[in-house]
């Protein structure tokens, strides 16, 4: 299933302001777990490559999206092609990340792509984040 990402919104599919249970509504067949003992349960959407975690009132909050899934931003294709290419195309379309040892965040648009090895050539995004506005501050 191919996703699109809003900036600051979420995906077309799954939005920021949007509980759990519309989102299980919705997506169907989950899988939960938690990451933390103390943590929120995290909805594994396992056929769709989506994983949906929620804040303390069960609103989204975070959405990690891996393959099987297809997720674009603003036209370019993200998931499972080359990290240079996919960060130069979002380039000349004017959206600029602060790379790290892990790829690349997108603070301005809430999204975040993922290479196991961004410094080396042939490097493929791995995975995707989409967070809320705030998320991280």
């Amino acid at each position: 299933m191919p996703f699109n990402i809003i900036p600051r919104e979420g995906l077309d599919l799954v939005r920021f302001d949007e509980g759990r249970a519309e989102i299980r509504a919705r997506l169907g067949e989950h899988v939960t777990f938690r990451r933390t003992q103390a943590g929120s349960p995290v909805d594994h959407y396992l056929n769709l490559g989506l994983m949906v975690s929620f804040d303390a009132s069960d609103k989204v909050e975070f959405i990690e999206v891996a393959e099987p899934a297809e997720i674009s931003f603003g036209g370019v294709s993200l998931l499972g092609h080359d990290y240079r290419r996919v960060v130069s195309e979002l380039g000349r379309n004017g959206v600029v990340g602060a790379e790290d040892d892990f790829g690349i965040e997108f603070r301005d648009e809430c999204f975040s792509l993922f290479t196991q090895t961004p410094g080396e050539s042939g490097s493929k995004v791995d995975g995707v984040s989409v967070f809320a506005p705030g998320y991280y501050d």
